[in-house]
């Protein structure tokens, strides 16, 4: 088994891809190893020449596209190592940040013998816009909470999760019929089966807001998640002030859709529903976070 395996799943973005796998690389860990999932990419995606043949990283691709969730999930399989990290291909870490997470994930687990804790980090929101480039820095709150894991992503699944492998076995893999928060997805699953996150409180990662997604696709995921998740008959029993975090999470992340397309009706509509649901003074459902 190596120590830890690092999974970074890429569809395009060559260049980007190639800036996140150098910083993984660069991390001064033992028994590390490096799992680039090729998601049907065209032209495929090549490993640059002067880092080919580091016999830590392996290239695996799927000959047709399934999303983000799948090639991490495929990335998990390939892999041999006890730990399981994640890093999208459009962001990076910050050098030397993956070995004192590792410590500390190895240390509780050791004293716990606890699968089902996700180690997160701090990371710098990096927005690029016509107006300009804006930073923000956030550090995690730890949560054993399930609402907390209902109210949205507050830290960066896709780049500073490290998990230990067991924990997928007990969650599975993620859901096939979502291309958009299929993380969002697998960590409330991972809640519901008793897991909770711990946060080493220094930045590890710069994370590039990407465009919004539209409207349509949002739209989509909200069906399918409310179906899952509200049907009584359903394997996901939630409790009812649960289940109105969980609406008032989709009437926020509608509306932070709608906003993006400028459909400043519907966004004020879904708003307004969201801050029925959960009364609040902050703009997002709870600020689980704050800043260095």
């Amino acid at each position: 088994m190596m120590r830890v395996s690092i999974v970074i799943p890429v569809y395009g973005r060559q260049t980007l891809g190639e800036r996140a796998l150098r910083s993984a690389q660069s991390q001064d860990v033992e028994g590390m190893e490096i799992v680039i999932v090729d998601d049907a990419s065209e032209p495929p995606f090549e490993l640059p020449t002067d880092i080919a043949a580091d016999p830590r990283i392996r290239v695996v691709r799927h000959e047709e596209n399934r999303g983000a969730g799948r090639a991490r999930d495929t990335g998990v399989a390939a892999s041999r190592g006890e730990w399981i990290a994640f890093l999208d291909s459009d962001d990076y870490w910050l050098p030397g940040t993956l070995a004192p997470r590792l410590q500390l994930a190895e240390r509780a687990f050791a004293a716990t013998r606890d699968p089902m804790v996700a180690y997160a980090a701090g990371f710098v929101l990096d927005r690029r816009t016509e107006s300009g480039q804006h930073q923000e820095t956030r550090i995690p709150l730890p949560s054993a909470d399930i609402e907390d894991f209902l109210s949205g992503c507050w830290f960066a699944h896709g780049s500073t999760a490290l998990l230990r492998r067991e924990a997928f076995a007990r969650v599975g893999e993620t859901d096939p019929a979502l291309r958009r928060f299929e993380d969002y997805d697998w960590f409330v699953r991972f809640a519901l089966a008793g897991g909770r996150l711990e946060v080493w409180p220094h930045v590890a990662a710069i994370i590039e807001v990407t465009k919004k997604p539209r409207v349509s696709a949002v739209e989509d995921v909200v069906t399918h998640l409310r179906a899952k998740y509200t049907d009584p008959r359903g394997p996901y029993r939630l409790a009812p002030e649960a289940i109105n975090r969980l609406e008032a999470c989709f009437d926020f992340e509608l509306a932070s859709s709608l906003s993006a397309d400028k459909k400043w009706l519907p966004t004020l509509v879904h708003l307004t529903r969201s801050f029925w649901r959960l009364p609040r003074t902050t703009l997002h459902l709870r600020r689980l976070w704050k800043a260095p």
